[in-house]
């Protein structure tokens, strides 16, 4: 079992990276935003009723917040980033600057400066042009 304070860090490292604003889950859950952040923060307890409704926004279910599963998740994620990292590699040049072009055209809103800015960092394959 966690403690509140791994709890709500739980829910805020979720909210970010799944990019949702505190006033999304604030409306979900029919409070003002100083509320929501009040509650995120610990100041004030968050309900049963509003830890359903917080996992439902979110897309979990509401044990992700409660139980050690977080790290199981985290496993599974990394296994299919090793897959990923695995299948590039085995990809041709073309395939692979194919690849690197769909993933820069897939981003939108602010991920989209996320994805660009991953992908300058990579080396871009050189396609042979005979």
């Amino acid at each position: 079992m966690l403690n509140a304070k791994e709890i709500l860090c739980r829910l805020r490292t979720l909210r970010k990276e799944k990019s949702i604003r505190q006033e999304y889950v604030a409306k979900r859950l029919g409070i003002d935003r100083t509320t929501y952040v009040r509650k995120e923060q610990g100041a004030i307890p968050i309900t049963t009723d509003e830890w359903l409704k917080l996992a439902r926004a979110m897309g979990k279910e509401p044990s992700y917040f409660f139980s050690r599963s977080g790290a199981s998740e985290k496993k599974h994620a990394e296994k299919k980033e090793r897959l990923l990292i695995e299948l590039y590699r085995s990809l041709s040049r073309e395939e692979r600057a194919e690849l690197l072009g769909v993933l820069s055209a897939a981003g939108k809103g602010p991920r989209k400066k996320d994805i660009k800015e991953a992908l300058e960092g990579l080396p871009t394959p050189k396609i042979s042009r005979q």
